[in-house]
């Protein structure tokens, strides 16, 4: 039987699917305590720096399951990425990621001229953006320009019926992956909690948001309700569902169709929002 080490060694295989981008700098630097990897194209385009939250349930994920893809999204959009190394369940359960996103992100306000930053995450990744977004809400705090999530897990409870839908068409995801996950991660913590389960947020005044998944997963209901949730926020959002698109499916092929299709969607986004917090 598989031990959680050799789950984590798995997945981090991921990122050995395609090779690096070339002509993207990367180099890791110590910030709050935390472990953290700049990505810097050659000629990043805009002033924002994109913090990067990996996927892999809290339990799984690293510099080595997400280096290749995050050197493709850093080319394609020329900005510096900065990836959180944070640390893992069950050794590190909730709140530490939320704890040291949130550190890193205060760290580079408080020492960086004029720093401005968005967040962007895939699967658990896009769950620590949304709580993380929260938490700076209710700590006061510099908020990002904008959002983006790849197949984001927003809801803990697994309730949803994409779960029953589409649970023979995800190839990737499962809902008893979700449970076993989510339980390490919570380590008994409430469910309900929108800082573990942030489509039960309150996201009044947060920043544009952009959500990104596939038709067929488990967790496309996540996406669902979050846009609607956000949309009766008041937030400005946009959902793209791509048929036939498996759970973050540029981390195992980023020159696909969707996967390009995708990468224009999150340009414009960002043009559009960028310079709509510039002006």
């Amino acid at each position: 039987m598989a031990t959680l080490k050799d789950e984590r060694k798995e997945f981090e295989s991921l990122g050995h699917i395609y090779p690096v981008q070339p002509g993207v700098n990367i180099h890791r630097e110590i910030i709050a305590g935390v472990s953290g990897y700049w990505f810097t194209p050659e000629q990043p385009g805009g002033s924002e720096v994109v913090i990067f939250l990996h996927g892999g349930g809290y339990i799984y994920g690293s510099i080595e399951s997400h280096r290749a893809m995050v050197s493709h999204i850093a080319k394609a959009i020329e900005r510096k990425i900065l990836l959180v190394e944070y640390s893992l369940a069950p050794e590190h359960p909730f709140p530490a990621a939320l704890n040291e996103t949130v550190a890193v992100i205060r760290e580079l306000v408080r020492t960086v001229p004029d720093f401005q930053f968005s967040i962007m995450g895939d699967s658990a990744g896009g769950n620590l953006a949304m709580s993380t977004a929260l938490k700076l809400k209710s700590l006061n705090a510099q908020p990002a320009l904008y959002h983006v999530l790849i197949s984001p897990w927003v809801n803990m409870e697994t309730v949803y019926p994409s779960y029953a839908k589409n649970e023979k068409l995800d190839p990737i995801i499962t809902k008893d992956f979700v449970q076993y996950a989510a339980g390490l991660y919570t380590a008994g913590h409430d469910l309900k909690d929108p800082l573990v389960s942030p489509v039960h947020g309150d996201f009044r005044g947060t920043s544009p948001t952009l959500i990104l998944v596939g038709a067929h997963e488990v967790l496309t209901d996540d996406s669902i309700f979050l846009y609607e949730a956000l949309k009766k926020a008041g937030v400005v959002s946009e959902l793209k569902v791509y048929d036939g698109a498996d759970h973050v499916w540029p981390l195992v092929d980023v020159h696909s169709k969707r996967s390009v299709e995708a990468l224009d969607e999150i340009i414009d986004f960002i043009v559009v929002h960028q310079e709509s917090a510039v002006k």
